[in-house]
């Protein structure tokens, strides 16, 4: 990230600046100060993306909720980006849905873990790039 930085402090330096990396809670800033160092920090021009856990939340949702499609859900997510830090709030879903019981610990973890799910299936050959795609799409 920091090399990336610097080439866009000396090529583009009032470029939007969109970063989709993980973790993205500590990449932001490591651009961030590497602007600053460039004098070309623009703060409304530097955005971390972090949709990629909520498009997760709302297709695991939308595949155990009869008639919701993913495109139309929104589940917000709360809280970091690994393992039991990301919180869905199914309870603030749009529309509203209903997930209870067992289906609501399992849907949380599948959340919580759908990377990890990615990168298994993958046989440790790659992460879920195209999920990170859709997420920046969004």
């Amino acid at each position: 990230m920091r090399d990336l930085a610097k080439g866009i402090a000396a090529n583009c330096p009032n470029a939007f600046i969109l970063v989709i990396s993980n973790p993205v809670n500590s990449t932001v800033p490591i651009v961030a100060e590497v602007l600053k160092s460039q004098n070309v920090f623009n703060p409304k021009k530097l955005f971390g993306v972090t949709t990629l856990d909520v498009v997760r939340a709302s297709t695991f949702t939308a595949q155990v909720s009869s008639g919701v499609s993913p495109s139309e859900l929104v589940v917000p997510v709360v809280g970091g980006h690994s393992g039991k830090t990301i919180i869905p709030l199914f309870s603030q879903a749009k529309p509203a849905v209903k997930v209870e019981g067992e289906e609501l610990t399992a849907l949380t973890t599948r959340v919580q873990f759908g990377g990890d799910e990615v990168v298994k299936a993958k046989d440790g050959a790659g992460s879920a790039t195209l999920s990170m795609a859709y997420a920046g799409y969004k």
